[in-house]
């Protein structure tokens, strides 16, 4: 496991240390139809320098630290890095303690080991660019608001997809000490699934989502008593199955700065008194696809993995007669499989993979950049 803080680590050396770690990790190397070494590279943090950036005082203008979601790896922002790379716009992509290797090393994870790794990937940027915005998805998302929340040098945060309430339960177990203390002991595994996917955990952790729960509460006492006033970004899925968009919503409203913008993706047409919110349809009937899932929003449709000819099992069937494509969770997919196997329903469920929308919100992601 990579520590932080990692003292003056070289950024190319802390690639280097975490691509040593999966690869001695990891036990499916040889699992998967694609080459190691490619594995590898998708779970390993990196770096995009732009052919052409804009430079000031001898940095780089512009620099964008990337922060995965939970149980993902870097992979899940490397289509907007690409974009912002394209534009001129440094980026530096993190590993997240627990995650890039097997689903083990999230047991024992803290949030604090996370935010370690945030202050790293921070302070590394810091010494090549001038102007440092965080792009986070999903757990990604809160660190960046953590960080928002206390540090005034940062430019602006790009928030995808944010988890600032999980759906489940979790927040109420929480309450309750003694269950908490049993389901670390004795009941580690919210499910133990077989790992069909070499860039994203399939089992899920109690402890994980326990940890990323507690940040939420820090987060919520933080901003008590101190206001985020760097301009925020927002892209979201109204009918998300993971994360509550409600509370994405909530806590724009409370956001003042004027360059403030949030990109909602709904299946409805809402209409917003706020000019700062854009709603983007997502309904689409030739390709199956009624709404847009948590995972869904960073990754572009040409994605080599979850895109709409990705190598990943569920993105193969995208244009057939049997599936509609959304924002549904295993529970749903399950329960639709049977409600399909006995006639009861035309289509099966399955959960969009892709953005079909992906280059019109990674320009928006570029202009709110640039112009700020």
């Amino acid at each position: 496991m990579i520590k932080f803080p990692t003292s003056d680590l070289p950024f190319s050396e802390y690639i280097h240390h975490c691509r040593t770690l999966i690869a001695e990790r990891r036990t499916d190397l040889q699992r998967f139809h694609v080459h190691e070494k490619f594995i590898i590279d998708v779970n390993s943090p990196y770096e995009l320098i732009p052919d052409k950036p804009t430079y000031s005082d001898g940095k780089l203008k512009y620099g964008a630290l990337l922060l995965h979601g939970l149980f993902d790896c870097p992979f899940s922002l490397k289509d907007l890095g690409e974009c912002l790379k394209s534009n001129g716009i440094l980026s530096h992509a993190i590993l997240l303690p627990g995650h890039g290797t097997r689903p083990e090393d999230l047991l024992k994870i803290s949030y604090h080991e996370w935010i370690e790794a945030l202050h790293y990937g921070i302070k590394t940027l810091q010494q090549r660019v001038e102007k440092i915005y965080l792009v986070g998805y999903s757990t990604g998302a809160t660190l960046s608001v953590y960080q928002a929340l206390q540090d005034k040098q940062i430019a602006g945060i790009i928030l995808l997809a944010p988890a600032l309430k999980i759906k489940a339960p979790i927040d109420i177990l929480l309450n309750w000490r003694h269950l908490i203390k049993w389901i670390r002991n004795k009941k580690q595994w919210v499910c133990y699934e077989d790992e069909i996917d070499y860039a994203r955990y399939q089992s899920i952790a109690f402890n994980p989502v326990i940890q990323l729960t507690m940040l939420m509460r820090v987060i919520k006492e933080l901003a008590r008593q101190q206001t985020i006033t760097c301009p925020v970004f927002i892209a979201t899925s109204r009918e998300d199955e993971t994360i509550s968009s409600e509370e994405a919503l909530r806590f724009f409203s409370q956001l003042s700065h004027h360059n403030n913008q949030l990109l909602l993706y709904s299946s409805r047409n809402y209409l917003h008194s706020d000019p700062r919110i854009v709603t983007r349809p997502t309904l689409n009937q030739q390709s199956h696809i009624k709404h847009f899932s948590h995972v869904s929003i960073p990754f572009a449709p040409h994605n080599v993995h979850y895109g709409k000819q990705g190598d990943y099992f569920y993105s193969r069937h995208q244009y057939t007669q049997e599936y509609t494509f959304g924002a549904y969770n295993r529970l749903e997919i399950q329960l639709f499989d049977i409600l399909y196997n006995l006639g009861i329903v035309r289509e099966k469920r399955r959960e969009l993979t892709y953005n079909p929308d992906f280059d019109f919100m990674a320009n928006k992601i570029v202009d709110f950049i640039v112009k700020n």
